[in-house]
């Protein structure tokens, strides 16, 4: 009886030693004194969810990254009429053609130019509205020695019937790929006074207020002007073609409405950029989990931009924070879809991007500045802008963050 008593202890004693061990989750190769409820932590597990609505500590907009002849794409608008919406022509200025031209394919022979039979221009669709019928690509004769000085304003007398050289339709069912049209040899009639220089501007014109883009120089889809001419070989005219791309080109527009005070903008031609520098208090960037961020993010006024286009917007960490020039840190390529929100033209409700790896990465990377840099993408290829509150302002942009504070283990 006594031996079986002995056991019947022996096993009640392990089984609260096991008991122990599972409820402490200690882990017995650890190092320590062995006593449980040093390493245990005396709490639950807490998640907060904090919103920073008042830690910008300093934002400010920059303009000029992109400017509208550096984009990859003219985007051409629509006169619709409307203040709230606008209006971009393109403008276009060719390479200079040769008095001679090379008499076949290979041949470095050449001859003289006789006459100008005709021109062709080749336009590249690039992007439009998707469901906007009948629009059509009118394309005027401008000067040929115009440049980056030239604005709205100043190339309006221009765009009129009287410089009017053709139209040319955009099929329904194109969304990206080319349209030519035909001139006769009188499109330009200062060709060879202007030395064989050439420009033109192209504006869109639709039932609806629409708009399109089309190729430029920094996507090696620009315009191009093709001549067909009759040159002099050993006495006999035949005929012979040669092409020109720009060597400039962009798009013009009215300016848009000015912005207010403690305002900022992101987007735009020529493009801008927001940088905002927040306070993260030291018991969330220094020692807590965070498992979420958002930058929130309050419209001031609807998005500005082209009639059914949308505006893409991404939050970008800096490596360094030399205000306008702070260079960015890469976005990895899992987190890019998360980084980004679209705004369609009109959209006036919150924005919210999740930048949760990018606060994570200022506990692990304390030299990087907790500032966040608000730009658009592409930029300098679309009107649309985005415009928010100042810092300190109703609606200033905030952080949201959700985060597990740090264990306090064995009340130590």
């Amino acid at each position: 009886m006594r031996r079986s008593q002995g056991r019947t202890t022996a096993v009640a004693a392990l089984l609260v030693a096991g008991a122990a061990v599972l409820a402490c989750g200690e882990d017995l190769l650890a190092p320590g004194d062995g006593t449980c409820p040093a390493y245990c932590p005396p709490e639950r597990v807490v998640v907060v969810d904090t919103l920073l609505a008042q830690n910008v500590t300093g934002d400010s907009t920059f303009v000029g990254y992109v400017r509208a002849s550096e984009a990859g794409v003219l985007q051409l608008v629509s006169d619709s009429g409307s203040a709230t919406l606008p209006t971009s022509r393109a403008v276009v200025r060719f390479r200079q053609f040769s008095e001679r031209m090379l008499l076949g394919a290979g041949d470095t022979t050449t001859a003289a130019v006789l006459q100008i039979d005709s021109f062709t221009v080749e336009v590249d669709i690039r992007g439009r509205n998707l469901d906007q019928a009948g629009l059509e690509l009118v394309l005027y004769r401008l000067p040929a020695d115009v440049d980056t000085t030239a604005d709205f304003d100043a190339l309006t007398p221009f765009f009129d019937d009287s410089t009017r050289i053709g139209t040319v339709p955009v099929p329904d069912t194109l969304i990206d790929g080319s349209v030519s049209l035909r001139l006769d040899s009188t499109a330009f009639p200062m060709f060879a006074a202007d030395s064989n220089r050439a420009a033109v501007g192209v504006t869109l014109q639709a039932p609806n207020p629409a708009y399109a883009n089309i190729g430029s120089l920094e996507t090696n889809a620009a315009l191009i002007l093709t001549r067909f001419a009759q040159v002099d070989s050993a006495g006999t005219a035949v005929p012979r073609s040669d092409g020109r791309l720009p060597n400039f080109d962009t798009f013009v527009a009215p300016a848009p409405p000015a912005r207010g005070p403690g305002e900022h903008a992101t987007g735009g031609v020529p493009s801008a950029r927001t940088l905002l520098r927040f306070a993260i208090p030291a018991r969330v960037a220094d020692s807590a989990t965070v498992l979420r961020a958002t930058l929130v993010l309050v419209p001031t006024t609807p998005v500005f931009g082209a009639p059914g286009d949308s505006l893409r917007v991404i939050a970008q960490g800096l490596s360094a924070d030399v205000g306008a020039k702070s260079p960015l840190v890469s976005v990895p390529p899992d987190s890019l879809t998360r980084r980004w929100a679209v705004l369609p033209t009109g959209w006036a409700d919150t924005v919210r991007l999740d930048v949760t790896d990018l606060v994570i990465g200022w506990s692990r990377f304390p030299s990087r500045p907790r500032a966040i840099m608000v730009r658009g993408t592409p930029e300098g290829s679309s009107f649309g802008e985005v415009r928010f509150a100042a810092g300190g302002a109703p609606g200033a942009p905030a952080l949201q963050i959700t985060f597990v504070p740090p264990l306090t283990l064995g009340g130590r």
